[in-house]
């Protein structure tokens, strides 16, 4: 089989004018993997997720005057979870049963009675939970179309944004005012070059798709020209064009 290509053919010029192209081809590719995976790397996933935007509660859970968890079961006999949690309602700490049956449920822990969250009260909820000093920007109920910074299983959701350099943004559940996810700018970087690096451009998930393959497979070939040209300048380096 190699008896029938000619010797021209694997001349030290030919693999040259191969690792050209697939250079050009391929090479961008090479630093864009570099560079994406470096900033992957280099910045604490922690960071990434937004850890440092929330704050816990600092209050002590009062207890005085709760109904025990049987009264609440007697009330809402399909709950399959009851919690009794703090959570900053009309200005105050208080007490709150988080109740889940076919849907999340926030109960007043003192009378059982059920808790309705308005905009005002999830941009309260959220200036306490975000551990910066920025100031709130925007409050909106997201209920049918999701930004593609969230997934849309999660959905209706508070999207409430910060000032800031890093634009933060929270997410609150509707019903419990418990915070869902966070993103800022550093999260929108990192999912960018994520996007970049896996080559999925509309998805951001599927990290064997064709780009992705297509791209190895020419970054093999670029090796394999690369290690046959450095083959050939140990073995003969004139051969290379060293001498005019």
């Amino acid at each position: 089989m190699l008896s029938a290509i000619s010797p021209n053919k694997l001349s030290p010029t030919r693999w040259r004018h191969w690792h050209r192209w697939l250079s050009l081809l391929f090479g961008i590719q090479l630093v864009i993997w570099s560079i994406s995976g470096s900033y992957m790397v280099l910045v604490e996933l922690g960071f990434i997720h937004g850890d440092h935007l929330v704050s816990k509660p600092k209050t002590t859970l009062v207890t005085t005057g709760v109904r025990p968890v049987s009264d609440v079961l007697k009330q809402h006999p399909a709950a399959t979870k009851v919690s009794l949690q703090n959570q900053f309602i009309n200005g105050r700490w208080q007490p709150v049963y988080h109740l889940t049956a076919n849907e999340l449920t926030l109960l007043n822990a003192n009378t059982l009675k059920p808790i309705n969250l308005s905009e005002s009260d999830i941009a309260r909820i959220a200036a306490q939970r975000f551990s910066g000093a920025a100031s709130i920007t925007s409050v909106t109920l997201l209920q049918d179309k999701a930004p593609s910074e969230i997934p849309s299983s999660i959905l209706p959701v508070w999207q409430v944004n910060f000032a800031g350099i890093s634009a933060p943004t929270l997410y609150l559940h509707p019903a419990t005012g418990d915070v869902v996810t966070k993103r800022h700018n550093y999260w929108r970087l990192f999912d960018f070059f994520w996007m970049l690096h896996i080559m999925d451009y509309e998805h951001r998930a599927d990290i064997t798709n064709g780009w992705i393959q297509f791209f190895i497979a020419g970054n093999i070939a670029l090796f394999i020209t690369g290690v046959a040209l450095l083959i050939f300048t140990l073995r003969k380096p004139e051969s290379l064009g060293g001498r005019q």
